[in-house]
């Protein structure tokens, strides 16, 4: 994982790929998707038993990303299959 200052500053960097301009994303985009209940409430008891509920506000908090690149976004179809393994109950 490497941090810009910008993308700018990215963009001149000599490892710079442009097919993988989807996985840019800024600092505060990546606090604020990793600091949800799925890793920030882990040693609370119950954790396993809520795992589905706190995968599907992560779930949700991967849409709200507005400055995220395509890497981060789920898919129409991945989001369905998401939903259909928690109305089965595997997850």
């Amino acid at each position: 994982m490497n941090f810009f200052r910008s993308e700018e500053h990215l963009r001149s960097w000599e490892g710079y790929e442009e097919k993988k301009k989807g996985g840019i994303i800024a600092l505060d985009s990546l606090m604020q998707l990793f600091s949800g209940p799925l890793f920030k409430d882990r040693n609370k008891p119950g954790y396993v038993s809520r795992t589905s509920e706190y995968v599907a506000d992560f779930i949700g908090e991967l849409d709200n990303l507005t400055e995220a690149g395509d890497y981060w976004k789920l898919s129409p179809i991945e989001k369905l299959v998401f939903r259909t393994v928690l109305k089965l109950g595997l997850m």
